[in-house]
């Protein structure tokens, strides 16, 4: 009699842990599936050849910078939060590369924050000793112009307003990557001008 009921209990709990198993592997499966059927939300940002969309902040200056104003000119607009490790690395580049480019009226830097306020980044940038002309943002409202999601980002427009390089968050961008970016706008608007047919002077 023991023994009957010793087998019967093995028997039971062989089958428990053998329908435990296919519990288990279906989970297992119902998951990996639900990975492959749920895409992540498609991450958007404007990319080369889109022009720059409508937007109008002041710099730490007081002074207006918009896609209007800076119709005419190269620009530079960097979106960052200086709580963010891989934007703390890329400003130093950009800085470089403005101090380049400083003097050069016909080229714009400007850096705007996302979501980081105007005491935080202005300590940080007095810190930093940051030349970099900046906008403090409270919210991402103006970034969302730009992308929906993930910083640091680099945007480099022609002065036709056409975006010519945008950067994300998947490597840091050199000081060398936005002169060349600069110099290379600037080397075909020379082109342009020099072919440029030259009118005959009026008799």
């Amino acid at each position: 009699m023991n023994d009957f009921f010793t087998n019967r209990s093995c028997h039971t709990n062989h089958l428990f842990r053998k329908i435990l198993k296919q519990i288990i592997f279906i989970a297992f499966l119902f998951l990996f599936s639900m990975c492959i059927q749920d895409d992540p939300e498609e991450v958007f940002s404007l990319k080369p050849g889109d022009s720059l969309p409508g937007f109008s902040v002041q710099d730490n200056k007081g002074g207006l910078i918009s896609n209007t104003i800076l119709k005419g000119k190269i620009s530079v607009i960097a979106f960052m939060n200086t709580g963010c490790p891989d934007c703390r690395k890329e400003l130093p580049e950009i800085e470089k590369a403005y101090q380049q480019f400083r003097d050069d009226e016909s080229i714009r830097f400007i850096a705007i924050s996302r979501s980081q306020g105007y005491e935080s980044l202005t300590d940080y940038w007095i810190k930093n000793a940051f030349t970099l002309p900046y906008s403090a943002q409270e919210d991402d409202f103006i970034f969302q112009k730009f992308a929906s999601q993930n910083i640091p980002r680099i945007y480099i427009a022609s002065p036709e307003g056409i975006i010519v390089f945008a950067s994300d968050d998947s490597y840091i961008v050199t000081t060398e990557i936005i002169v060349e970016q600069i110099n290379g706008i600037a080397g075909k608007l020379s082109l342009i001008h020099i072919s440029e047919p030259t009118r005959p002077e009026p008799i």
